[in-house]
């Protein structure tokens, strides 16, 4: 009788570990899938405006030291844009305007912001240059390594 429960018990500890040693690396796979999900480009803020001259965004707040801005605006008319990233504190530009650019029915601009800080509120402000007025759009991401 006493064989007998040693054996089951022998038998309960075995299933026990080997159900352990199934579930880790499941649990491992799981956890390296959630970082690698997370890494690359991720949206912070989007948005656009009617027609106008100038839009100055939202607030939105990098959760990295690192921003990247896309922007632009719709028409082919020789219509140009310019944008240009503030730091919502004091109002102090973070990068300088950007070269003016065609509107290009919504052709994306892009400009990379170096100076930034995580959890500092930003915006955007664009303006357009010309005869026209268009819609405009702008996008605001970090990356996570």
């Amino acid at each position: 009788m006493n064989v007998r429960k040693s054996i089951a018990a022998a038998a309960a500890t075995l299933a026990l570990g080997a159900g352990v040693a199934v579930a880790a690396p499941a649990q491992a796979a799981q956890s390296s899938a959630d970082s690698a999900q997370y890494q690359g480009w991720h949206l912070l803020w989007s948005g656009s405006h009617a027609q106008a001259k100038s839009w100055s965004t939202p607030d939105f707040v990098p959760d990295m030291n690192n921003l990247s801005v896309n922007f632009g605006c719709y028409g082919h008319d020789g219509e140009k844009i310019r944008a240009q990233v503030v730091r919502t504190s004091g109002r102090v530009a973070m990068t300088g305007w950007t070269g003016w650019v065609y509107c290009h029915d919504g052709e994306q601009q892009r400009l990379d912001v170096p100076r930034v800080r995580a959890g500092e509120a930003a915006y955007i402000r664009l303006q357009e240059q010309g005869p026209h007025l268009h819609s405009m759009y702008a996008k605001a991401y970090t990356y996570h390594y």
